[in-house]
């Protein structure tokens, strides 16, 4: 089945209430980046904007006071950034979906990066408990000139019986268009408790619970720092022997990160470097040090 849009939806479905919108949208003032304009409604919010740094780059953090996404939930998400403007999203802590025996969870993201702007998306782990079905769909649109960055991590949550994969589903479509033409689809559909799962375990997640991905395309990423990149990834694999990860080019200026691990810790601060490796090599930027206000 396909998506429906501006909803997103799966298609033969009404489309559903919204139950958290965000719109930012980033321009460049007085040397800065800052929201030029902003709308959040229900159960999304934003954090007063940061900057962590003297690089312009504003910070913001997405909150979701209600504290974790149920069945039938609908969210969307829509980031402009302009010409010049940089911008650095995350959240406050982990996004939880609890049990949704009758309905999933889908979240609608869209990106749209301008000319020599930039856009880092860096939201802590997606948390699936028992029974839980989540379905996000992501495009960004980006200007061969511009930057994007983003990730995702996807965990088994806690259960009392002290199992893993009992969520029903997590399925993340990222859709990356770089002027104007399809650059990457990346689609990832687990579903622990099909039977063909259970069979193909180890094959699916070489013993690992965790997956995490991190997409990145910019016009100066080069085969030098993709091997830089790679140099980072052996790292991280050899400090901690729980963790398999690879780079892979793509046919634009641009990379897709792709990890499998047990702890959360390990993979975001492996998506961390990845990213300060970009930041420091295309715009000369510090590492990213996520703080929560």
């Amino acid at each position: 089945m396909g998506w429906d849009l501006p909803s997103g939806v799966f298609h033969h479905e009404p489309p559903r209430e919204e139950m958290g919108v965000l719109e930012l949208g980033i321009e460049v003032s007085g040397g800065k980046s800052i929201a030029t304009s902003q709308y959040h409604s229900r159960a999304l919010k934003i954090i007063r904007p940061h900057y962590l740094d003297d690089s312009g780059q504003v910070y913001y953090i997405i909150v979701n006071p209600g504290g974790g996404y149920v069945g039938g939930d609908a969210y969307r998400i829509k980031v402009d950034v302009a010409e010049g403007a940089s911008a650095l999203l995350t959240d406050q802590s982990a996004a939880k979906v609890y049990r949704t025996p009758d309905d999933y969870v889908v979240q609608n993201v869209e990106f749209n990066v301008a000319e020599g702007a930039v856009l880092e998306y860096i939201p802590d782990q997606l948390i699936l408990y028992r029974d839980a079905d989540f379905r996000q769909h992501l495009t960004a649109n980006v200007h061969p000139n511009g930057s994007l960055f983003f990730s995702d991590i996807v965990t088994p949550g806690w259960s009392p019986d002290g199992g893993h994969f009992l969520y029903k589903q997590a399925h993340l479509r990222n859709v990356v268009n770089v002027g104007g033409e399809l650059a990457l689809v990346d689609n990832i559909k687990l579903q622990p408790l099909s039977s063909e799962f259970g069979q193909e375990k180890e094959f699916y997640m070489g013993g690992r619970t965790h997956v995490a991905t991190a997409i990145c395309f910019a016009p100066g990423v080069t085969e030098d720092l993709i091997r830089d990149v790679r140099a980072k990834i052996d790292e991280h694999a050899a400090a901690d022997e729980s963790m398999i990860a690879s780079v892979t080019a793509t046919e634009r200026p641009g990379f897709v990160v792709r990890a499998l691990g047990n702890r959360t810790e390990e993979l975001l601060q492996l998506i961390l470097d990845v990213a300060g490796e970009v930041r420091g090599q295309l715009r000369g930027h510090r590492d990213i040090t996520l703080r929560q206000y």
